[in-house]
C-alpha cells in the first residue's frame, strides 16, 4: 500500500531511498507526505531475511519495524521509547475490540508478531492473560527483542514457525486468535480460506472470536469477509482513519447470538474496571460498525487461488479494450 494505511505511514521517494540506501529507483512518484516523514527518520538496522527485507528506523521516540515489497515500504510495528505502553497505530488499538467478546480473555493467540507490541500491551495490562505468538521470521523475532522491548515470560510465549501449521498440530484452545500476518498489502492467502478459519473455530473456547485485521482497498477484501461469514455466525467491523484518508478495518468473527451494543458496552466497561487499560476499551467497542457488511464476495478456499481470478479477469479486460 502506498499510502500510510492499517500499517502506519510508508517510507517512500529519493529522500528516503538516500535514508535507507535502497536506490530512487522507483520511489520519485510517491506523494510529498511520505517525502517529509521519510527524512525525518533514522535507519537503525537492516536486516534480509529467507521472507523479507527488514528496516527497523527511528523518528524522535518512536522506532519502527518496516518490510520492503518491491520497492515499498510497509510499517509493521511502532514503539514509543518514552511511553512503551501506548499502542503507536490506530489499529492496534481498534485489534483491543475482541477482548469484549470472550466471557474471559485469558488465553489467547497471536498469528503476526512484528514488534510484539500488542502481545506486550495485553500482557501488561493484563496480570492474568497468557499469549502464545507465532511469527514465521526468525529475523522479526531476533529484532522484536533487540529494538521492541519484547520480554518472553511464563505469561508471554514466541513460536517461530507457520500459524497455520502451529494450530493444526497443537490442540490448545485459545478465547481469543488474534490473526495480523501480512506480506505488503496482503494477508498470505493460507490464512484467508474456508479450511483456515474452520481450523480457527475448532481452537476457540466457547463463546471465543477471531479478530484479524483486514486491508479494505484490495480486491480481496469482500471474498475475506464473505469466506469468514461461511464459517462464523457473526462478523462485527470496526473502522480506522488515517491521515491519508485510507482506513483499517478489524474484524470480529465469533458464533452465538451477535452481541448488542449495550452487551459490548457493558463487557468492555467491567473489562476497563478491572485493568484501567491505557486506551479505553468501551471508547474502543463503542465504534463498531452497524451498516451491512458487503455482500457477494467469493468464499476462498484452499483449492481456489485468488491470484487465477485477477488474472482472468485482467485477461477479459484486455479483450475489451
Amino acid at each position: 500500500m502506498a499510502h500510510m494505511t492499517r500499517r502506519g505511514a510508508i517510507l517512500g521517494t529519493a529522500a528516503a531511498a538516500g535514508t535507507l540506501g535502497l536506490g530512487a529507483a522507483g520511489f520519485s512518484a510517491w506523494n510529498h507526505e511520505a517525502q517529509a516523514q521519510a527524512s525525518r527518520r533514522t535507519l537503525i538496522e537492516r536486516r534480509e531475511s529467507q521472507y523479507n527485507t527488514i528496516y527497523v528506523v527511528r523518528q524522535g521516540t518512536v522506532v519502527t519495524m518496516m518490510f520492503g515489497v518491491n520497492e515499498q515500504l510497509f510499517s509493521e510495528s511502532a514503539y514509543d521509547t518514552a511511553d512503551p505502553g501506548r499502542l503507536v497505530f490506530q489499529y492496534t488499538q481498534m485489534m483491543m475490540a475482541g477482548l469484549a467478546y470472550p466471557a474471559q480473555p485469558r488465553s489467547i493467540l497471536e498469528i503476526g508478531l512484528g514488534g510484539g507490541r500488542m502481545a506486550s500491551y495485553i500482557r501488561d495490562e493484563m496480570s492474568d492473560a497468557t499469549l502464545t505468538c507465532v511469527e514465521l521470521d526468525p529475523a522479526v523475532i531476533e529484532l522484536a527483542r533487540e529494538h521492541f522491548a519484547l520480554r518472553e515470560d511464563s505469561r508471554l510465549r514466541v513460536v517461530q514457525g507457520d500459524g497455520r501449521i502451529h494450530l493444526d498440530r497443537n490442540r490448545d484452545t485459545y478465547d481469543m486468535i488474534k490473526l495480523d500476518a501480512y506480506r505488503g498489502t496482503f494477508v498470505p492467502f493460507h490464512l484467508t480460506t474456508r479450511e483456515f478459519y474452520q481450523l480457527c473455530r475448532r481452537r476457540l473456547r466457547t463463546g471465543g472470536c477471531i479478530t484479524q485485521n483486514i486491508a479494505p482497498d484490495t480486491l480481496l477484501y469482500d471474498a475475506a469477509i464473505a469466506t469468514m461469514k461461511d464459517v462464523f455466525a457473526n462478523v462485527d467491523e470496526y473502522w480506522t482513519g488515517s491521515t491519508l484518508g485510507t482506513s483499517s478495518v478489524i474484524a470480529v468473527a465469533y458464533d452465538g447470538p451477535r452481541k448488542t451494543v449495550q452487551q459490548l458496552a457493558t463487557a468492555a466497561q467491567a473489562l476497563q474496571t478491572r485493568y484501567s487499560f491505557r486506551h479505553a476499551l468501551p471508547d474502543i467497542v463503542a465504534r463498531r460498525r452497524e451498516q451491512p457488511l458487503p455482500t457477494g464476495g467469493r468464499v476462498l478456499t484452499d483449492d481456489f487461488a485468488p491470484v487465477e481470478s485477477l488474472r482472468a479477469i485482467e485477461r477479459n479486460n484486455a479483450r475489451r479494450q
